[in-house]
């Protein structure tokens, strides 16, 4: 999918969801207002269609729309099973750098929240309802098996629509995935657009850079006594030398 292709969810689905939340403080777009549930199920079912990465990929570029750069850091992973053997590898999301002024990363921060819009209980459900009949499993009485897929669903139900979607639906299982399995392969596919988020969400704007000035005759006078008074040994063409160095530019800050 190329860059262009990402657009219709800032300029349709997602940006409905914007413009309908009223011009006050509290907009979708700068405060991050509550969606309708007609909206959040027109999110929801358009992200069920797409795959993580893209929508990782998106959502950099709706970032990016808002002036927010973010770049994601990432390591691969190289599990081992019970009894020692390796386990697929798989690449997790470990940090996110931000850059951006605080009122363009409050407005990046609202809009990507609706990247991790989660697919409805009754469709994950269905979504599993169908992965069990594809793999092998167990017989269990009807009370046992809706016991699991709705405490599966109500778990899977934490993450992104695509990412349950990709992880049941086209993941190769050949038995009944335990709820570890499936709790990793969702982090992993997860975990990019979780740090974009945590990241715009704990931005602090950087402390400005104190204000500085020359330093004063009876300033430098004072540092020229330490220097004496710590290195005594020293000639004074290197103590005088020490000095010019410590004190020159605008090295004293304001008060």
């Amino acid at each position: 999918m190329k860059q262009e292709d990402f657009t219709p969810i800032g300029r349709t689905v997602v940006g409905r969801m914007l413009g309908n939340q009223p011009e006050d403080g509290n907009n979708a777009g700068r405060g991050g207002a509550v969606a309708s549930p007609e909206d959040t199920q027109r999110v929801a079912a358009w992200l069920s269609r797409q795959k993580p990465r893209d929508m990782d990929a998106a959502a950099v570029s709706r970032a990016s729309s808002h002036n927010v750069s973010l770049t994601v850091k990432s390591r691969f992973m190289f599990p081992v099973g019970e009894n020692g053997e390796r386990l697929p590898s798989y690449e997790i999301a470990t940090g996110c750098e931000v850059s951006g002024t605080p009122e363009d990363i409050r407005a990046a921060l609202a809009d990507l929240r609706n990247f991790e819009t989660p697919a409805p209980r009754r469709q994950i459900e269905m979504w599993l309802a169908e992965l069990s009949v594809m793999v092998a499993k167990r017989q269990e009485d009807e009370f046992s098996e809706q016991l699991r897929v709705e405490a599966y669903a109500s778990r899977l139900s934490q993450y992104p629509a695509d990412v349950v979607r990709t992880v049941i639906c086209e993941g190769t299982f050949k038995f009944w995935p335990t709820w570890d399995e499936l709790k990793r392969k969702c982090d992993a596919l997860a975990s990019p657009r979780r740090s974009m988020i945590a990241a715009l969400a704990s931005y602090r704007e950087p402390e400005p850079e104190p204000q500085r000035r020359a330093a004063t005759d009876e300033e430098k006078a004072r540092i020229a006594a330490l220097v004496n008074e710590m290195f005594p040994a020293v000639s004074r063409e290197w103590k005088e030398r020490a000095v010019n160095e410590a004190t020159s530019g605008n090295c004293m800050a304001k008060d």
